[in-house]
Formats: C-alpha cells, sequence, structure tokens
C-alpha cells in the first residue's frame, strides 16, 4: 500500500532540489560568461611572445551577464519560497547554501551595476 501522506511533500522537495541545482548551474554560467566576456591579463609570458590583448569587454557575453544573474536569482528565491512549506520540524536543515547563493547572485548584480557606472562616468 502507497503511503499517500509524503506524496505532495515529496514534489515540493523535488522542485526545491530542482531550483536549487539550476540555480547553482546559473552561477557556474555567470563565472563562465564572466570569463569570456572580460579583458585579458597582461602578463610576463603575454609580453614576451608580443601576443595582443584584448582591453575590453566583450559586448556579446556581457548583454547576457543580466539574464543568467536574474535567473539566478529566481531560482534561489523560488528555492526560498519552497523551503518553509517543506521543513516542519526545527531540525530540518536550514538551507544555508541558498543565501550563499543569493548573497553571490547580489554581489554580482553590485559588480555589475559598479562596472557600468564607472564606465559612464
Amino acid at each position: 500500500m502507497k503511503n499517500r501522506r509524503h506524496q505532495n511533500a515529496d514534489k515540493l522537495l523535488l522542485l526545491l532540489r530542482i531550483a536549487a541545482s539550476l540555480g547553482w548551474f546559473a552561477i557556474i554560467g555567470v563565472q563562465i560568461i564572466v570569463w569570456l566576456a572580460a579583458p585579458e591579463f597582461d602578463t610576463g609570458i603575454v609580453r614576451y611572445h608580443e601576443l595582443e590583448l584584448r582591453d575590453h569587454w566583450q559586448e556579446y557575453w556581457v548583454q547576457w551577464l543580466p539574464l543568467a544573474l536574474g535567473a539566478c536569482a529566481l531560482l534561489s528565491l523560488l528555492a526560498l519560497g519552497v523551503s518553509p512549506f517543506r521543513s516542519r520540524r526545527k531540525t530540518d536543515p536550514k538551507r544555508i547554501h541558498l543565501l550563499v547563493l543569493l548573497a553571490l547572485t547580489l554581489l554580482g548584480y553590485a559588480v555589475y551595476w559598479f562596472q557600468i557606472l564607472n564606465n559612464v562616468g
């Protein structure tokens, strides 16, 4: 016989895990986009071999940063919103990793806007 008491809770737990996992994948995607878009560093090897450096941000990749950060923020907020409905005991995990994910996303937004304001002003 199937235990029906935990059927809804399992769907919420699955939604929480999927949203949290997608949020972490989104923050990894943001890191990859920043790595691709950022200007290149001038190092001794680059100077020795007289290689050309890109000293500006690539606009194609920069345009995707707000969307990726927004997806990460929405997924972490979704997971944080589902978490109280799933947790019924005080001993349940507090999901600190979701707060860290949200903090990283907000820090990413702050750096993004700081860079824009420095380039405009």
